[in-house]
């Protein structure tokens, strides 16, 4: 009989081990249903200067104060729309006219706007001294992008100062007119800005600096385009970070203080330039070519390229005011948005 317990014993030992072992993951820490588990969070920006916005997070693996792992990732600009459509990304700066479209994709999980990160680096360059808008009738001004933000920005600038129909578009000048000639990139514009068939251009940082640089030759009158927008921000709202509703409703007081690391990070960044680089580098997707380079920044450039962190509640009216004016210029450039875009502290 004891012999038998014994068995019994023995037996129960062993189908205790048995389901014990085939016991699911979750319940034990397993997998990402363990609410002790640590979460790990994408957060991606597109390369440039919204990439500067967070290349000290990448370097110091920044978490926020938040207990979660970050994974922080670089993309090419043309790319980072579809991170938001297909829910990819739990915090995503991108082009706030991109944002206005795509936010409520992922309609299970629909993305806030936290904050405008960047806020406009695109200047008119001129080897003839223009420096107004008026001075830009007569001319040719190249512009990147026929439709995206830089040429809606600065359409969205004629319209509100009665210049609209005074556009054109095309290669040679006409009288009384604003003749736009569109470039694909940067690259493709800046040789003739600096052969001298091309006088004005429209570009962005570190670009603009990189032209003074290799058309030395020439003096170059920069003109403010944030300011042109506004005179009174010299500013406009371009960049935003969006973070998806079920990371906010987890870590909405981390993510309200988060002003303190954006400002902190571009301290650093014109303190270590290089190493900045050297960041945005490392978390760059596979295949795309870096647009920034070392021997291009500087503390000015970084200023120029206006990388601050406006909290949603400052930025509303701004933002409603810049997505209404592109709306007016292209009507497909952008959607309307309401209070369920922006974050409510």
């Amino acid at each position: 009989m004891k012999k038998f317990v014994k068995l019994i014993a023995i037996l129960l030992s062993v189908l205790s081990l048995t389901f014990t072992a085939c016991k699911p993951s979750g319940d034990n820490g397993g997998n990402s249903n363990d609410n002790t588990q640590t979460p790990t969070y994408t957060f991606v920006a597109p390369d440039g200067a919204p990439a500067l916005s967070i290349a000290k997070f990448i370097t110091d693996n920044e978490n926020f104060g938040i207990n979660a792992n970050f994974n922080y990732k670089v993309v090419a600009s043309s790319n980072i729309g579809g991170f938001m459509q297909q829910g990819k990304a739990d915090f995503i700066i991108m082009p706030v006219n991109a944002a206005s479209k795509l936010y409520k994709a992922n309609s299970a999980d629909p993305y806030k706007m936290v904050s405008v990160i960047t806020h406009g680096n695109l200047y008119l360059m001129s080897s003839d001294g223009t420096n107004t808008l008026e001075g830009l009738k007569g001319k040719v001004v190249g512009v990147i992008g026929q439709g995206l933000v830089p040429d809606l920005t600065l359409r969205a600038i004629f319209a509100d100062n009665n210049l609209l129909d005074s556009v054109v578009t095309g290669d040679t000048p006409a009288d009384g007119k604003i003749t736009l000639r569109y470039f694909a990139q940067a690259t493709e514009m800046i040789p003739l800005l600096k052969q001298g068939v091309l006088n004005i251009g429209l570009l962005p940082e570190p670009a603009c600096t990189n032209l003074t640089k290799v058309a030395n030759n020439r003096t170059w009158t920069r003109v403010d385009v944030q300011e042109l927008y506004d005179s009174t921000t010299k500013a406009y709202p371009q960049a935003v970070l969006m973070v998806k509703s079920s990371v906010l409703a987890k870590h909405s007081q981390e993510i309200n203080a988060m002003k303190q690391y954006f400002d902190a990070n571009v301290t650093w960044i014109k303190q270590n330039v290089e190493g900045a680089i050297n960041a945005i580098t490392s978390a760059l997707a596979e295949g795309v070519t870096p647009s920034l380079v070392a021997t291009n920044i500087n503390a000015t450039v970084i200023d120029n390229c206006k990388i601050y962190f406006e909290p949603a509640s400052d930025a509303k009216q701004s933002v409603v005011n810049y997505i209404n004016k592109i709306i007016a210029i292209n009507a497909q450039s952008a959607k309307a948005v309401g209070d369920d875009f922006f974050l409510e502290v």
